[in-house]
C-alpha cells in the first residue's frame, strides 16, 4: 500500500522541513507519497526541492510533488494535515495590537480572546472546506489538523463534514515525553506511570493525576519542586498539574497582567509571571531562518543530508508523522487528541471539543474518556468552549450576530471592556481583516 499524505499549506518552512525529516526516518513511510499544497507557488516550490534534495541524498524513496491546487493534493489522499495561516504573521499582529488599543492585553492570542476569535473567522473556513471537500475527494481520509485556533476548528469540521478529523498540537506531547516528566518529577522516566488522566480544551489541559511506580502520589513532588507560580496555583486550586501552562493563564482573565506601561506598541510587552507578549518581529526572524536554510539548499547542488538540517523547536512537538505510522503500522500507540467531547469529559458540554489521550492503531483514533475533572476548572472551561462553539459558528456562516455573541460574552473581553467598547473593537477588527472575511461581506 503506497501511503498517501496531503500537506493543506505545504509552503511553511517552519512546518514541512521537520515533517520531512520525520517521514524519512520512520520505516513505515518507506514508497509513501508527500502532496504539498499552498497557495504560494514560490513557496511551495521552495519546500519541495528541499524534500525532493533530502530523499535523494539518504537514497529513500519518498515521491514529493508541489501543487497550488488543493483538489489536487486532496484527491485520493489517506492522510491530510492542514497547518496554515491566512493573514500570516502582519494578521496575527493586529490581533495583538487593535485589541490593546481598546486596553485588552494577552500574551499569544491565537485560540481565544479577540485575537483567537479572529484567527478563526479566518482559518476556520479553510479548515472545513479542506472536511467538506474530503467527502467527494477521499471520504475515507483521515484529517489532522494543526491550525489555530484548535478546538474552533474541531467543532467546524465535525459541522461541515462527515471525514475522519481532529486537531493536534504541539503542546499536547508533553505529558508522554520522557524528558519533560523527569524534569517535572526529578526521577528518571521509567520510575514515572505515563499519566492517562489527562484532559481539558486545548490549551489548558493537565495531568490530574500522577503516580511513581513505587506507589508515591508525584503530584505534591511536582507542587514542592516547581518555582512556577501558575503551576503551584493550579495544583493548590484544582488539583491539576498544567502543561504548556504559557497558554493556562489566557484563560483566566485575572492571570492577564501587563508588569510595563503600554506605550501603544504592545508586542514584546513584560506581562506577569515572567511571559512577554508575542512579538512577530521575534516569530518572523524564526521564519526567516528557515527560509533562509530552504532558499540555500535549492540554490547550491548539495548534497544535502538528514544530518544538515537544523533542529527548531517545533521538531518536538509535531508528532503527527507518529500519529499516522500507528495507523499504517497498527501499533496502538497512545497520544493526546482534540476531538469533539460528546462523554469524553463528562462535566464539559457534549458539543465541546476536548483535548483527551487516545488510542490510534489501524481502525483509526480512539478517543479515551476520562470521567469529569474538577468542578471548577470546569466551569471555566465549559464556558470558554461554549464561546468557542459560537466562533466556529460565526466563521463559517459570517454571522455577524453570533461574532457579536462571541465578543461580548469572551471571558478576557466582558471582564474588561463595556459592550460599546466590545462592539468598537469588533468593527474596527472587521475592517482590518476584511479582505480575509469575505463570510462577512
Amino acid at each position: 500500500m503506497t501511503v498517501k499524505i496531503a500537506v493543506i499549506g505545504g509552503g511553511s518552512s517552519m512546518f514541512v522541513p521537520g515533517l520531512v525529516r520525520r517521514l524519512l526516518e520512520i520505516p513505515c513511510f518507506e514508497g509513501a507519497e508527500l502532496r504539498l499544497m499552498d497557495v504560494d507557488a514560490q513557496r511551495v516550490g521552495v519546500m519541495e526541492k528541499l524534500a525532493m534534495d533530502l530523499v535523494a541524498a539518504e537514497g529513500r524513496k519518498l515521491s514529493v510533488t508541489a501543487t497550488t491546487e488543493r483538489s489536487t493534493a486532496l484527491r485520493g489522499a489517506d492522510f491530510v494535515i492542514v497547518a496554515v495561516s491566512v493573514g500570516g504573521m502582519a494578521a496575527w499582529g493586529t490581533d495583538i495590537e487593535i485589541p490593546a488599543k481598546h486596553g485588552v492585553f494577552m500574551h499569544i492570542a491565537d485560540s481565544i480572546g479577540p485575537g483567537g476569535i479572529f484567527r478563526s473567522l479566518r482559518n476556520t473556513p479553510i479548515v472545513a472546506a479542506v472536511a467538506r471537500d474530503l467527502e467527494e475527494l477521499s471520504p475515507n481520509a483521515l484529517v489532522l489538523n494543526y491550525t489555530n485556533p484548535a478546538s474552533a476548528n474541531v467543532i467546524a469540521m465535525a459541522k461541515s463534514s462527515s471525514v475522519r478529523s481532529l486537531s493536534l498540537c504541539s503542546c499536547s506531547p508533553y505529558p508522554y515525553r520522557a524528558d519533560w516528566l523527569e524534569d517535572l518529577v526529578g526521577v528518571p522516566a521509567e520510575e514515572i506511570i505515563r499519566p492517562s488522566y489527562v484532559g481539558g480544551i486545548n490549551h489548558c489541559t493537565g495531568i490530574f493525576s500522577l503516580k511513581l511506580k513505587d506507589g508515591r502520589d508525584a503530584m505534591p513532588i511536582v507542587r514542592e519542586r516547581t518555582n512556577d507560580e501558575v503551576t503551584r496555583w493550579a495544583i493548590d486550586t484544582f488539583g491539576v498539574i498544567p502543561y504548556c501552562w504559557t497558554h493556562w493563564v489566557e484563560f483566566f482573565p485575572q492571570l492577564q497582567r501587563l508588569e510595563e506601561p503600554y506605550a501603544g506598541r504592545a508586542q514584546g510587552l513584560a506581562m506577569r509571571y515572567g511571559r512577554r507578549i508575542y512579538d512577530m518581529d521575534l516569530q518572523l526572524e524564526r521564519v526567516r531562518q528557515w527560509e533562509q536554510v530552504a532558499e540555500k539548499w535549492a540554490s547550491d547542488s548539495g548534497p544535502h543530508r538528514l544530518a544538515d538540517l537544523p533542529h527548531g523547536p517545533e521538531d518536538k512537538g509535531i508528532v503527527v508523522a507518529e500519529v499516522i505510522e500507528s495507523v499504517v503500522d497498527d501499533r496502538n500507540e497512545r497520544f493526546i487528541v482534540n476531538v469533539m467531547n460528546e462523554g469524553l469529559i463528562s462535566n464539559l458540554p457534549p458539543q465541546a471539543a476536548v483535548e483527551v489521550p487516545a488510542v490510534v492503531n489501524a481502525e483509526g483514533v480512539h478517543p479515551l474518556g476520562i470521567g469529569n475533572i474538577p468542578t471548577g476548572l470546569a466551569a471555566m472551561l465549559g464556558y470558554h468552549a461554549l464561546v468557542e462553539e459560537l466562533t466556529a459558528d460565526a466563521a463559517l456562516s459570517g454571522d455577524r450576530t453570533l461574532l457579536r455573541q462571541a465578543m461580548m460574552v469572551d471571558p478576557l473581553l466582558s471582564a474588561t471592556l463595556e459592550p460599546n467598547a466590545i462592539d468598537a473593537l469588533t468593527e474596527e477588527m472587521l475592517e482590518v481583516n476584511r479582505r480575509y472575511l469575505p463570510q462577512f461581506e
